[in-house]
């Protein structure tokens, strides 16, 4: 009985120690994945980077308040800011280009949904109001996904530059 009650305290000792390594290095991971993502630009590396520290981010236990323990926050969040920015500038860059270099709807309508996945996936619904071209989201959203409509083909645009 003596050697089963001190196996039994060793084991819990090591289940203990497990744990709380398994809670560090959960941590160390997503601070390490928010800080490999270096500068933001709209690519599918830099979207990769992002897409790896969000999913340890949200992997993190809310049960030992882990969130709180990531470094560079401000980092992660306006690198997620600015490539929701970047995904919206590009469909708006699709929508001008319809005009000019014959894009059709359904190109535009790839870009409009991509923007609108980068942002759903990425941002809090109070975190909308920073992404500065939020409202051209909505407005793309509104004519090429809503309503099936074919966007402002008879309109003259200029090609705006991120």
């Amino acid at each position: 009985m003596k050697k089963s009650t001190i196996a039994l305290i060793v084991a819990a000792i090591v289940c203990l120690g497990l744990s709380v390594f398994s809670v560090k290095a959960s941590v160390t991971r997503t601070n390490t994945a928010i800080e490999n993502i270096g500068e933001v630009a709209y690519t599918d590396e830099c979207k990769a980077k992002i897409d790896r520290a969000v999913e340890y981010y949200n992997a993190l236990d809310p049960n030992f308040d882990l969130k709180e323990r990531i470094n560079h926050m401000e980092d992660f969040d306006a690198a997620k800011i600015e490539y929701a920015r970047l995904a919206i500038k590009a469909a708006s860059v699709a929508d001008a280009r319809k005009t000019v270099e014959g894009y059709s709807s359904d190109d535009v309508k790839k870009y409009v949904e991509e923007a609108r996945e980068v942002v759903d996936q990425y941002l809090t619904a109070d975190q909308y109001a920073l992404v500065e071209n939020y409202a051209d989201l909505a407005a793309l959203e509104n004519e090429y996904t809503s309503t099936g409509g074919t966007g402002g083909a008879s309109e003259e645009v200029s090609i705006p530059m991120c």
